[in-house]
């Protein structure tokens, strides 16, 4: 009874074993009988290929669940029948790098790196899996490397590991990382200081190395070579921007600009799309530079030249009409002086001390009379030909009246007001005595001499006490133009009057 209880024990036991599921295992069938027995095939080593498996085992063994108790299970061969599993890792992973090969955007992004290395010589190891390019040049190696910018540290961490490099120059070696932007330059840099046949750890750059040993050797200092490609490049720079300028000082002479809005308005829209190709949206500033200099340039010339000489070099020509015959311009200005019952060479004469300067306490050219007398028309048949500047006629409201009058060659004056508060400016600035002018919003300036022609309608020193206005008018040449033009006495010029006949009747009468 006790037997009998044994063995259907272990018949219920086999029949719900996992392993064997109801068949026990049999120690006497071998490997090869198994397999011929089960009709299994092992797995092909090409794993990706669709007849790795007999179709007819695929559609022959399908599951079906009322045949499930029937359907013979496989069985599991003793351990010492097992053979050693075949290593299918590497044509896996291979067959998978040739399906799923990195897209041409994340290579694309890998660039070449440097790095300068100081310390003991490098030992790469034999199989190493590094890429990799160094020289020697004698204290220090230049290492050179692929990678893309976010894996930067992580490839040179791994350099410094398979190089067997000193870590303690970690610090200086990422302090010394840069990219390679032209290789061919930097090819020529390291092979001119190597000491040593260049190595290359890996295949990933052989490519490189054969471009290195194209490069012709030369001696130079490494520090040499950068220092005359920066002088050469600054050279070649130098020589674009000087050719830029000329270009934009030609201009602004060709249109005689005085100012920037000037400059502007005397441009078609053609040229400014020109010098905006040239010089791009710093083309503003170069303009007003050059301004400047064209205008400092003209005023160191009028300050060295005298009043005949300017007259002669016709420095008007920005709003000269170059009238063929002036006879009839010179015969109005006659009239003008007849009218006015004022002698026309003394006029010149002393017109001519106030603009040479010749004088020592008389620095100014007064011409008092009403309106449409014609005084304005006749001081800027002078003023033309000079950078002049213009005084405000409320000078007593602002202390920076005489601002304006910086860096010029002629100071023009329309209705002046000189009060008690400004008549000492105007003693100095009347009798040709430098000094100190306020500026706005910067330090005191001197004014040096600069010859003053003066147009009112009233007595000039009406608003001052009689010493201080007598001390004024000793200071001025004086005339007065009573006369109204278009009179019966004095008739409307006959034509527009420019510069060119000032000239012309001033060489006739001086």
């Amino acid at each position: 009874m006790v037997t009998d209880l044994a063995d259907f024990a272990a018949k219920r036991s086999a029949e719900k074993s996992p392993v064997s599921g109801g068949n026990p295992p049999s120690p006497t069938l071998s490997f090869e009988q198994w397999v011929d027995h089960q009709n299994h095939q092992p797995p092909s080593p090409d794993l990706f290929s669709d007849a790795a498996v007999d179709e007819e085992f695929w559609t022959s063994h399908q599951y079906n669940p009322a045949e499930a108790d029937t359907i013979p299970v496989v069985q599991t061969p003793p351990t010492q029948y097992r053979p050693s599993p075949l290593d299918l890792s590497n044509v896996w992973h291979s067959k998978r790098r040739q399906l799923f090969s990195p897209e041409p955007s994340i290579t694309d992004n890998n660039k070449l790196w440097t790095f300068v290395y100081r310390g003991q010589p490098p030992r790469f190891e034999r199989g190493t899996r590094a890429n990799c390019l160094y020289v020697d040049h004698g204290d220090h190696y230049h290492f050179v490397f692929e990678c893309c910018p976010q894996n930067k540290t992580r490839t040179i961490q791994r350099l410094i590991e398979s190089g067997n490099l000193d870590r303690r120059q970690s610090m200086s070696i990422m302090a010394t990382v840069q990219p390679v932007i032209n290789w061919n330059h930097f090819a020529a840099y390291l092979v001119r200081a190597a000491q040593t046949p260049i190595i290359c750890i890996g295949k990933k750059l052989e490519h490189l190395r054969d471009d290195l040993y194209m490069v012709p050797r030369e001696r130079k200092d490494c520090a040499t070579l950068l220092r005359d490609d920066r002088g050469s490049k600054q050279k070649h720079n130098n020589i674009n921007r000087k050719r830029r300028r000329e270009l934009m000082k030609g201009l602004i002479e060709a249109y005689d600009a005085r100012s920037y809005n000037e400059f502007y308005m005397a441009m078609s829209c053609d040229d400014r799309d020109d010098i905006y190709d040239e010089y791009g949206p710093q083309w503003k500033e170069t303009a007003e530079h050059s301004i400047n200099n064209y205008i400092a340039g003209m005023l160191s010339k009028q300050l060295a030249m005298r009043f005949e000489e300017i007259l002669m070099t016709n420095y008007h020509n920005r709003q000269c009409q170059h009238p063929a015959h002036t006879l009839e311009g010179e015969h109005w200005l006659d009239q003008l002086m007849a009218a006015n019952k004022i002698n026309k060479q003394q006029f010149l004469t002393d017109l001519t001390l106030v603009m040479n300067k010749v004088c020592t306490r008389k620095n100014a050219f007064v011409i008092e009379g009403p309106t449409t007398t014609g005084k304005t028309l006749f001081v800027k048949l002078i003023a033309e030909n000079y950078i002049y500047g213009t005084v405000q006629r409320s000078g007593d409201h602002s202390q920076f009246f005489l601002m304006n009058l910086l860096n010029k060659a002629l100071a023009l004056m329309e209705e002046p007001r000189i009060t008690q508060l400004t008549v000492n400016d105007f003693k100095e600035l009347l009798g040709g005595n430098p000094f100190d002018i306020h500026v706005k919003h910067q330090k005191d300036e001197r004014l040096q001499r600069l010859p003053v022609l003066i147009t009112t309608n009233n007595n000039l020193v009406y608003y001052v006490l009689d010493p201080d206005g007598k001390a004024i008018l000793e200071r001025c040449f004086y005339y007065k133009f009573l006369i109204k033009v278009g009179s019966e006495e004095l008739p409307e010029p006959p034509c527009h009057l420019c510069t060119c006949h000032f000239r012309n009747w001033y060489f006739k009468n001086i």
